[in-house]
């Protein structure tokens, strides 16, 4: 059975820039991953972050943005590389497509337009790789 093309209410400027509401934002640089939420009764996931606090950071960005996905059709998390030190876990390395077709082999793909069944990838600096198959995902800014 293929999986239907995913509707995301936002884009990826680059691989780490969340396009959204109007905001550009660098959730490599300036936001620190707080979580994941996925809940099987609602076929939802929620991907949190929340500005950073080095001094580089902007204070004028947003506070707090969530990635919500709905009508979840497939969720993975791909283990961390145990090497990795945990302080490697909030920081998105690369956001992508994944497909692990016979061709694939289980690949980031960045940035491009993704192909029915490919799943939206999104990679930890700690080698985490959470996956996600969805009928839409929507963006979140909280100031």
């Amino acid at each position: 059975m293929l999986a239907q093309e995913m509707k995301e209410h936002f884009t990826f400027g680059s691989d780490i820039r969340l396009v959204a509401d109007g905001h550009e934002l660098d959730l490599h640089n300036n936001y620190d991953f707080q979580g994941v939420d996925y809940s099987v009764r609602d076929r939802s996931v929620i991907l949190r972050w929340q500005r950073g606090g080095g001094d580089w950071v902007p204070k004028e960005i947003p506070s707090e943005v969530e990635l919500r996905y709905d009508g979840v059709e497939r969720f993975e998390f791909h283990r961390r590389d145990p090497e990795m030190p945990f302080t490697e876990d909030d920081c998105l390395a690369s956001s992508g497509y994944w497909t692990d077709e016979d061709r694939g082999g289980g690949i980031l793909v960045m940035p491009a337009a993704p192909e029915p069944g490919w799943l939206r990838a999104f990679q930890f600096q700690s080698g985490a790789v959470i996956l996600i198959q969805a009928q839409e995902g929507h963006a979140a800014i909280k100031r």
